[in-house]
């Protein structure tokens, strides 16, 4: 296949470059600052561009199969400061796949981006009340314009936990429609980065999942 990968030299998207380059995919690496990213492929085009501007993305989506996006931003201390960064990138990114004629899109959230009275108590009054509130309603911001606005494009929202940078298992990666995994035990509260790749992967290549938010964890 021919993918677009956005956020490529973020520890997720590396990646997923890495995982995309290893099952012998074409990939475009859509970044800001291309000598942050070593990756050398004959397979590796790297090329700059705004996420944020919808017309610099278009050339670079243009014949591509599908566009997967490991964007991402730092939580904000005590969720002072309102985010609007995942609805910003995505509101041109979706614009910039209208245009280039693609379709597919897959993209990274979390868990919990909703909230739920059944969630876990230092959820809802400690990590999303002091670092992670706004980042997390952002994302289901995104998520939200997905579903309402974007009845042509056909996207799929991979929800990991906790991420690590711990190598895979290599088991099948745990999966669930919904805001969490609910039946994980607590050591499943986790996901490393190359799991997250794999699904990634997975769901493109199989061509499922189509228009859903999946929660996933390192089996």
């Amino acid at each position: 296949m021919k993918l677009a990968i956005l956020g490529a030299t973020g520890p997720s998207g590396i990646q997923v470059v890495k995982e995309a380059l290893a099952r012998g995919h074409e990939v475009t690496a859509v970044v800001r600052n291309p000598d942050k990213l070593t990756e050398k492929h004959e397979n590796l085009k790297i090329v700059t561009a705004d996420i944020f501007d919808s017309e610099s993305l278009v050339p670079h989506f243009e014949g591509r199969d599908a566009v997967l996006s490991c964007l991402g931003c730092g939580p904000s201390f005590f969720s002072i400061w309102t985010i609007t960064f995942y609805t910003d990138s995505v509101k041109s990114i979706v614009a910039a796949l209208r245009k280039a004629k693609v379709t597919r899109f897959v993209c990274m959230a979390s868990w919990y981006t909703k909230y739920d009275a059944n969630d876990p108590f230092i959820i809802n009054w400690v990590l999303k009340p002091l670092f992670l509130g706004q980042s997390l309603h952002n994302m289901g911001q995104m998520e939200d314009f997905l579903e309402a606005d974007c009845s042509d494009i056909r996207y799929t929202s991979v929800r990991p936990p906790q991420l690590t940078n711990g190598e895979t298992s290599g088991k099948p990666v745990l999966f669930e429609e919904g805001q969490r995994i609910s039946s994980a035990e607590k050591r499943k509260f986790i996901c490393c980065r190359r799991d997250v790749a794999r699904f990634m992967l997975d769901v493109t290549e199989k061509d499922e999942h189509i228009r859903k938010c999946m929660a996933i964890a390192s089996g």
